[in-house]
């Protein structure tokens, strides 16, 4: 018998190199440079794939040698471990970390499975389904891109596809998190731009005291021991049946890949490279692990309540391929209410970074959040999203509270802003009184219009308050609201200065018809007005922005 192709031993993960070239390298080389040149990131050719194996790894890392506190970490993340200290800590994995032979197989059911082979291109979670091959319909995303994988390449597409299944007719379950979940990973800064390792992405995003014994690995890894089959009985399982950790190996569908000799030495279709075995098909059954009552799970993901007094948290799915500041609260901060609470991985480095010093503080301007998932249609995948923002960290609590406070009053602004900007085009195109839907051509143009136009200054001056902020944080009390008030001032103008170009644009005066220009005037007044603090909405813009509300001529006589 051949020995089992191992995970762990194989140099079988494609890495981007700081010479721009690309490189396969094992888990345990994660940590130091390969060849004298920096490992930078995942780079299977798939934006998919790259997530789900940095998502691998980071659990790896988290099972093995998770860290018991803030500065346990820094350690690490200032000086990270050997490739020695990573093949030890790695090594009681291994029986779980074999894609074929006898025994446990990774990611796979542990018997056999009986049945007609589906093509190995099913794998991917946009590839055209039956349905759609047979009448035809597969015009954006083609058939047959896919005949054969090298191991390598079919243990990326299969890690990827239990991570982010979708539904899959009955009985093929969906993922931890369902279909094609959101993943937000923090990237840290790193000082005079650049990119930072991969050790240091993974590392600042795996999760403390998560370790598991090696008596625990069923647990975890849910391969090693018999299915939970979830047939029509309702099996269901929860973190109270499998160890938490288990959020980063969840197996909801049941899969056995068919291997082969590699006779005519085709390449890799997903990794380009030719091995001595390929994939060529799996064989699939119904009523796979069903994830259930996961509240919370996942350190990567962010959570929603779907109802007010909802008990259980929601992992938070993409809507759409834009991800931009309108959705930056519930991805960071989370809303004030705690109905949206951002990724594990989000909170737990803004604790981390309160410990850091020196070069390392100074990095901190340079943060991100990439978020990253399918847009889904229940079965279908729309698009897959993958979105690069700052992530503004101060390194001081209450300053960086004082930031996202601002945050959310700049994005209610904003909302408020965008609302009444919608109606004043439909007030100056339509008439006052016209009903007109509000997802309409022009209407929904001027929304996401002024949403992206005004988008780099929301980062722009949220970092400007940020840095404010942080230069004195001892004395951040008695300057907090002179603080909010500036920075609510910089933020209306810009909002005052993008509403009204995106309204003049759309309702130029001077192409209305005469019985129009009396709605178009007023629509404009009514949106000045607002923005200038008068009114409800202007009431209520102001008020989100910490600035004084405005003094009516009523009050002004009162007054006198």
């Amino acid at each position: 018998m051949p020995e089992p192709y191992s995970l762990a031993r194989r140099a079988w993960i494609p890495v981007a190199l700081s010479n721009g070239q690309r490189a396969f390298v094992r888990p345990c080389d994660i940590s130091e440079p390969h060849d004298g040149h920096t490992i930078l990131r995942i780079a299977t050719g798939r934006a998919d794939c790259d997530i789900s194996l940095t998502e691998f790894l980071i659990g790896l890392l988290a099972v093995t040698m998770a860290p018991p506190g803030p500065i346990a970490w820094k350690k690490r993340y200032r000086t990270p471990p050997t490739r020695a200290e990573l093949s030890a800590a790695f090594a009681p994995l291994e029986p779980a970390l074999r894609l074929d032979g006898d025994g446990p197989r990774f990611f796979q059911d542990l018997e056999p499975l009986e049945g007609e082979p589906n093509g190995i291109d099913a794998l991917f979670i946009d590839a055209p389904g039956s349905s759609t091959i047979r009448d035809n319909a597969d015009h954006f995303v083609k058939r047959g891109r896919t005949s054969a994988l090298s191991r390598a390449g079919a243990a990326v597409a299969l890690a990827t596809l239990q991570t982010c299944a979708p539904s899959g007719g009955a009985g093929h379950r969906t993922s931890l998190r369902g279909g094609g979940p959101l993943t937000t990973l923090v990237v840290p800064g790193v000082l005079a731009g650049g990119e930072p390792t991969l050790w240091q992405t993974l590392w600042a995003n795996v999760p403390e005291k998560f370790g598991v014994t090696e008596d625990g690995l069923s647990g975890v890894f849910p391969w090693l021991g018999a299915t939970r089959i979830s047939d029509k009985a309702g099996v269901a399982t929860t973190p109270n049946d499998v160890h938490p950790a288990q959020a980063f190996f969840g197996m909801p569908r049941r899969i056995r890949l068919v291997f082969e000799p590699n006779v005519l030495s085709k390449p890799c279709d997903l990794l380009g490279i030719v091995d001595d075995v390929i994939a060529t098909g799996y064989v699939t059954r119904p009523w796979g692990t069903n994830y259930t009552a996961w509240s919370r799970g996942h350190p990567l993901s962010p959570y929603y309540l779907p109802k007010r007094n909802a008990s259980e948290y929601l992992p938070l799915h993409l809507q759409s391929s834009r991800v931009g500041y309108r959705q930056y609260l519930g991805l960071i901060y989370g809303s004030g209410d705690h109905a949206r609470l951002p990724a594990a991985c989000v909170t737990t480095f803004f604790t981390r970074a309160q410990n850091f010093e020196g070069n390392e503080r100074s990095a901190l301007v340079s943060c991100r959040l990439l978020a990253a998932g399918y847009a889904m249609d229940n079965m279908k995948p729309l698009d897959f999203a993958e979105a690069l923002m700052p992530l503004i960290v101060t390194g001081h609590p209450e300053s960086d509270k004082h930031v996202a406070d601002l945050a959310r009053g700049f994005v209610q602004a904003a909302e408020l802003v965008a609302n009444h900007l919608t109606n004043c085009v439909r007030w100056g195109l339509y008439g006052e009184k016209a009903k007109v839907d509000r997802d309409s051509t022009p209407l929904d143009a001027a929304r996401q219009n002024f949403w992206g136009d005004t988008e780099q200054s929301f980062y722009r001056e949220l970092r400007a308050a940020a840095r404010q902020l942080s230069e004195a944080p001892d004395t951040l009390i008695d300057r907090a609201g002179d603080l909010r008030r500036d920075a609510g001032a910089l933020w209306l103008g810009v909002l005052r200065e993008e509403g009204l170009r995106i309204f003049d644009a759309m309702v130029p005066i001077d192409d209305a018809e005469s019985e129009r220009i009396k709605d178009v005037i007023k629509a404009r007044k009514s949106l000045i007005l607002a923005l200038k603090g008068y009114g409800p909405v202007g009431t209520q813009v102001f008020n989100a922005l910490g600035l004084p509300e405005m003094e009516t001529k009523r009050q002004g006589r009162k007054a006198a």
